[in-house]
């Protein structure tokens, strides 16, 4: 009687409420793929590239076919899934003209195909601005398709690559042009591009001004990170993503760099290794959800150079992993050593980082 009379009366409160059960029903499909959610190795600046999206990604000025391919498949050798592959700034022969350099990467396609044998997604490095000894600057001022000065003379920006021009996004013609630049990667089948922010560098101008008259900079953010964003889906489908900042700090200001309807993966920005780090990187977060911003992570571990020949402590590396695997795009990348198997002899970060990576 014990055993009888509660399955009874499991049956009848199951048979009373089920008229109350919503039935399946069809919901929009997401506006952006999975991986935009994976782990992402972005690759440190040591003996191979730089690693993100793992779920991971790779990338590294200093990377090369060979090492990106082999960073990647050490990462899935320790049972660690990779997700996506940044190739991140130097892949190509100027900045930005879009073409593979052949020394590095002298076959595009099958380290494309390569990746995607593996389920890996691939993502290169890109900006807005041209360097004035890149085989395509002298065409794109010539014709008239890069933001001027308030007197509408050349505008030349120093960053952290040299010496360049902005795109001007309010010339169709130099959109179009632009376009055709792009399609010089495109063409090998790659998912998507990380878009460093260079575009804050028009705020030197007092008066930016394009074909259609004076640019701000919210304008041309817009403009830069929308326009890779749609582009990109117009060539290669919806499965496509760019990567690119959400809200980053520059002190106590925080700057709103893309727009939300591109954002479904991001970086925060980059910073120390240290713990000062880490806070500095969940400010942003908070400034980043403040802002509406939906999805993003920052570089475990720290982006920048430290001390030592790992650059980071173990602890903190530990730390800023258990973070990343609460952060809506667990990411893994930046300057000197970020292996989790390279930080002690008894594997215990990788142990740690792995079940972080398998439970996130």
């Amino acid at each position: 009687m014990s055993l009888i009379l509660p399955l009874v009366v499991f049956i009848t409160v199951t048979g009373a409420y089920s008229e109350y059960v919503v039935p399946p029903t069809r919901l929009r499909p997401a506006p952006y793929p999975e991986w935009a959610h994976y782990h992402w190795l972005a690759n440190c600046h040591c003996s191979f590239s730089k690693l993100l999206l793992c779920r991971v990604w790779l990338s590294n000025d200093r990377a090369s076919q060979a090492s990106m391919t082999q960073y990647a498949q050490q990462y899935l050798d320790h049972g660690i899934k990779v997700g996506a592959v940044d190739i991140d700034s130097g892949w190509s022969t100027g900045f930005n003209n879009f073409i593979f350099d052949a020394e590095k990467y002298p076959n595009a396609t099958t380290m494309v195909d390569f990746f995607h044998s593996k389920d890996i997604k691939i993502i290169l490095w890109a900006t807005s601005m041209i360097d004035t000894d890149s085989t395509n600057y002298d065409e794109a001022n010539s014709k008239g398709y890069l933001i001027r000065d308030v007197l509408g003379k050349e505008a030349v920006f120093s960053w952290w690559h040299g010496k360049g021009g902005l795109l001007d996004y309010t010339n169709p013609d130099a959109v179009d042009w632009w376009h055709h630049q792009m399609d010089k990667a495109l063409v090998y089948g790659i998912d998507g591009w990380k878009c460093d922010g260079t575009d804050p560098y028009i705020l030197e101008l007092i008066l930016p001004l394009g074909k259609r008259g004076i640019v701000t900079r919210k304008q041309y953010s817009d403009a830069y990170y929308g326009d890779f964003f749609n582009y990109t889906r117009k060539q290669r489908g919806n499965e496509t993503l760019i990567m690119s900042r959400p809200a980053d700090g520059f002190g106590p200001i925080f700057l709103d760099f893309s727009p939300h309807y591109v954002m479904y993966s991001g970086w925060v920005g980059d910073d120390d290794p240290t713990f000062d780090g880490l806070e500095s990187a969940l400010k942003s977060y908070l400034q980043s959800a403040w802002a509406n911003f939906a999805n993003f992570g920052s570089d475990i571990g720290g982006y920048r150079s430290g001390s030592g020949s790992l650059g980071r402590t173990k602890e903190l590396f530990i730390r800023w992993a258990q973070l990343g695997a609460f952060s809506p795009l667990m990411e893994n990348g930046g300057n000197m050593e970020h292996r989790p198997w390279k930080f002690d002899t008894t594997n215990q970060t990788l142990d740690i980082y792995r079940n972080w990576f398998l439970t996130s």
